[in-house]
Parts: structure tokens; sequence; C-alpha cells
């Protein structure tokens, strides 16, 4: 078993096996036997049948070459009737050993065919100083080898019996009994070990029929999983191609081919997609490829180019590889192609809406800021209706400035980082309220402002106003009439806290965690049926991180919201 351990391949195991074992083992099945050789229902015999089959055979023809050779050179032997009985008897049970169906017997029935071999034997040798003696060795290897220690044993016995019998009714001399004697020691070195050979023969092949079971259980895994990285990579809407060192096509899932509409057979070959460089540039050369570029190893991220394929349609693309390197396997290149059409064909379509939407309202913008100024100029007016018209020309001019961040934000102009500026939110909500108290008035709702003189803080004024903008809107257009909404500041060394406090509809606590989802809107407002984008906590939210500070929502149904804004203080940015 230690040799089985040290790796020794199955082909050296084979002069070690049984016959039976090696018709058993062989890769190459063998030759079809003829109608005669098959079983009695048809069937081919198996290689047990066939093994009892060949050792009988070898016997049977050893023993015809033998009495031709007695007939030539010694014919006088068969006048004697053990001998002719002993070849007689042989040649019987070759031809038993060949009609008998022994798949249908219990396989310590075939034990009769080599002890009645060793009888047949004994007989044949009886009275010639055992010259035929050595026939012995065909059925004791038989035995030693496909029975077990008692067969082994008895099988020997029998043949010591006749080895007795034979010198007591023949007289033998002394010389004569110690060859019976020598013969006898033979063959019980012989079957000792052709039995011991055919034990350790065994388990090797058990050993081998295990290394196998598991050959083939891991062959069958990985196959599966091959399958299924298959199956998951034909899934997938992005383009792969795993490519060699040597830039040989290892793999390519059908989004690759279909996007290219090359061959699977032949992905060496250019497909029926072009890919050009810009969109209706030129084409790109045949080293500048991705796919080429892949196979000499280098290595691109997110680079962008075009392609024309087979159906007559551009499609924008971005390619990527990826270095594979592992332990057991050679290295290999990944080839990522996304199709990015449409979201090239969203961005434009997003631009071109920002453009139509900032051009339609900058129109009658500038018609209202213009009519608020020209109202503001005249002398005779009112000190509240002078006040009313500052409020109108002033949202007005926040209005023209979000739309041109709109615009600029939709041509990827986004804003330099300027330095750092500060903000008195008690002047930005009070001018807030200012706005919003109409509102607030014609929905009956209260507005009670306990804020601090000063409030200052370390952030841009414009985005901070957009922002408690939204939140006041909110709290006044969910707070039902009667309702009321407190303010109230508070200014620490570090900080400054603001908390709106309404006594509206509320939001579940299902809903809570959602609200800053882009376009969600909470159960307790879509039942009230009152309009919504579901957009303004999300930016509320990211302006006040962006100027440094923090959003905290607590809200319970049919109670109220409190809203928490923290922004740093001035004197903390300063120290």
């Amino acid at each position: 078993m230690r040799r089985a351990e040290t790796g020794w391949r199955a082909e050296d195991y084979t002069t070690l096996y049984t016959l039976d074992d090696m018709a058993t083992l062989r890769s190459v099945p063998p030759a079809a036997p003829s109608v005669s050789a098959r079983n009695d229902d048809g069937t081919a015999p198996s290689s047990y049948v066939r093994s009892i089959w060949l050792l009988q055979l070898v016997l049977g023809a050893s023993v015809v070459i033998t009495v031709l050779m007695v007939q030539a050179l010694e014919p006088s032997l068969f006048l004697r009737w053990p001998f002719s009985s002993g070849v007689g008897v042989i040649i019987a049970l070759t031809a038993v050993a060949i009609v008998v169906p022994w798949h249908r017997l219990p396989r310590a029935a075939v034990a009769a065919i080599p002890f009645a071999d060793i009888v047949a034997i004994g007989l044949l040798s009886f009275g010639t100083d055992l010259r035929f003696g050595f026939f012995w060795v065909f059925p004791i290897f038989w035995v030693a080898t496909h029975f077990t220690l008692a067969f082994m044993i008895a099988a020997l016995g029998t043949i010591g019996l006749i080895i007795v019998v034979d010198a007591a009714v023949n007289a033998v001399g002394p010389v004569t009994a110690l060859r019976l004697i020598v013969v006898l020691l033979s063959l019980t070195f012989i079957a000792i070990t052709a039995f011991l050979s055919a034990r350790q023969t065994r388990a090797f092949k058990q050993l081998l029929r295990r290394q196998a079971s598991r050959l083939q259980g891991t062959l069958q895994r990985v196959s599966g999983q091959e399958r299924r990285v298959s199956q998951m990579l034909n899934g997938l809407d992005t383009g792969i191609a795993r490519l060699s060192a040597d830039g040989e096509v290892l793999a390519l899932n059908d989004t690759y081919v279909d996007l290219y509409g090359i061959e699977r057979d032949e992905p060496q070959r250019p497909g029926a997609a072009v890919e050009y460089a810009t969109l209706h540039g030129e084409p790109l050369p045949e080293a500048e490829r991705p796919f080429t570029r892949a196979s000499r190893g280098e290595q691109f991220d997110d680079e962008r180019t075009w392609l024309y394929d087979s159906h007559g349609e551009w499609r924008a693309l971005s390619v990527s590889t990826r270095r594979l390197v592992s332990s057991d396997e050679p290295e290999s290149t990944l080839l990522i192609v996304h199709d990015i059409t449409a979201l090239i064909e969203s961005e434009r379509a997003r631009e071109r809406l920002a453009a139509t939407v900032s051009h339609e309202l900058r129109n009658p913008l500038t018609a209202i800021i213009g009519h608020a100024d020209l109202a503001l100029d005249h002398p005779d007016l009112p000190p509240k209706l002078r006040d009313q018209l500052e409020v109108i020309a002033g949202a007005g001019e926040r209005m023209q400035k979000l739309i041109s961040e709109i615009l600029a934000g939709s041509r990827g102009v986004f804003r330099e980082q300027s330095a750092p500026s500060t903000a008195d939110l008690s002047r930005i909500i009070a001018s807030s309220l200012e706005s919003f108290r109409p509102a607030a008035i014609a929905r009956r709702v209260d507005v009670i402002d306990d804020l601090p003189p000063s409030a200052e803080v370390v952030g841009d004024a414009f985005r901070l106003r957009q922002a408690i903008d939204n939140i006041l809107s909110n709290a006044i257009k969910y707070t039902p009439a009667g309702g009321s909404i407190r303010i109230s500041g508070e200014v620490t060394p570090d900080d400054v806290i603001l908390r709106f406090i309404d006594t509206g509809i509320g939001i579940g606590p299902d809903d809570l965690t959602r609200v800053f989802d882009p376009y969600f809107r909470a159960r307790s407002v879509r039942e009230s049926s009152t309009p919504g984008t579901g957009l303004g906590m999300g930016i509320i939210r990211s302006i006040v991180e962006d100027e440094g500070g923090s959003l905290v929502l607590e809200s319970e149904i049919g109670t109220g919201t409190t809203v928490t804004v923290v922004l740093p203080a001035r004197q903390s940015a300063e120290s």
C-alpha cells in the first residue's frame, strides 16, 4: 500500500492483477465473443466468466500439447489407465467450464473446477514419479488468487494426500520421496506467494477505484461549475472575452458574439461590426482595435469607442481589460465590453430637457423680475406693498440662479471650489419665513419663530436658503389647518442646531428610512392627496451634508415631524 501512495500510475499495477481483475480494469473492452460464447440469455459473458474460461483453457491447452508430445516420445503411457483417465477428465472439465452458466451459480461453485483439476493431474502423474505434477501450478494459482485461505489450504491438503497415496501404492524409494516433498513445498510456496499477491492486488484495486471515484466526482463538480459560470456569463448584458497570453481565444460569451457578429468557430476573424474612434469618424486600424490590444496583453480601463454593428446601428462602447492570474492556470486577459449607448442617449436627452426647461422658464422669470423692479421704482408705493414686491423680486432672482445651476450641471460644468464663506441662519430663516408666511396664513398654520438673534455658520447662504425653503415648504404643506410650526435654534461653540417641529400628518416608521430616496413619497402623504415629487428631502440632506452638517428626521403618524439640522459654527471653523 505504501508504494501505491507514493505516486504509482495505474498501469504500474497491471502486472500484479489476477486475470479477473485485469479483465475488469481494461480500459479497452474485449472483442465481442461469438454467438456460441454468449450467455443463454443472449448477453455477452462478463469478465468473471471469461476469466474462468481462460484459466481452464490454459490448463487444457497445456495438457493437449503434452499428450501430443507423449504420443510421439512415449506412447506406452497411454496403456496406463490413470494417465488416460487424467487426460480425459481435464478435457471434460474444460468443456464443462465453457458450457456451464457460471453467472447463475454461487461463486463458491467455481471451486469445483480447480479441485477436480487437482485430482485429474494426480491421475495423470500417478506412478510416473510426479513427472506431470508441475501442472498442479495451474489450479493452485487459480485457488490462491480467487478464493479464501481455507480453499487454498484444502487444495494443498488434497495434493499432499494424492502424493502420499502415490508413494504408498508405488513403494517409492528415498530419492523419490524427497522429490515428492520438494514438489509439495514448492507448490506451497507458489500458493502463498500468489495468495499474498492477490490480496495486495485487490487492495490496490480498491484504492484505484476510490481514487477514480474521487476524480470522477471532482471532474463532475468542475464541469458543473464551468457550466454554471458559462450560463452566468451568457446571461450578462456585458460582452466578455477571455484571451490567453499568446492571444488565443479561450472563451466568449453570447453578448460579445452578438455584439461583434463573429463566428464562435473562428473568433480570430473580424466580425460583421466595424469599430470607430468617434461617431461617424474613421474606422480603427487593426492594431488599435481593443481585441488586438488585449491579445497583446495591454491593460486599459473605460476606453470609449463606437461600433457600427451588423444591423446598421451605432453603439457606444466602454472597453476595459483585466489581468487574470491563477496559481494553477496560465495567465490570461479578460476583455470587458459595456454597451453605454443608452447612457449617452439619456445624458443627451437630459441636457436637451434641462436646456429647454431653463430657456422656457427664464423668459417669464425675466418678465416677473423686470415688472417687479419697475414697480419698486415707483416713489408712491406703500411700505407693505414694497416689501411684497421685494420678496417677489428676490424669489425670482433665486429661481434664475437655480436655473443657471441646473443648466450648468446638465452640461457637465460644475461649480469651482470656493473659499469657505459664512452665513447667518437667523437672517436666512427670517427671509424664508417672509416668503412663506402668506402660504401659512392661507392654510391657517401658525408659525412660531424662536431663533437666536444671530446664528452664523460656515456655508453657502444661497444653498442653505434652498434647504430652508424646502423644509418650510414641506412643513406648511403637510400640516393641517389649525396646526403649528415651531422653529428653534441653539448656538454652541462648535455647532448651530436648528429644529423645525410641526404638528402635521407625520410619517410611518416603515417609510421613515426611505424618505430620502428620489421620488419616494410616504404612504401618509399619498393618502392625503397632497401634490409633490418626492425629491425635497433628498435635496435637503444633500445640501446640508455638502456644507459639512448633518440632518436627523423624527416623525410619528398623526403627531408631527421634527427636522434637526446641525451645521458647523463660524467660531469653530475659524479656530
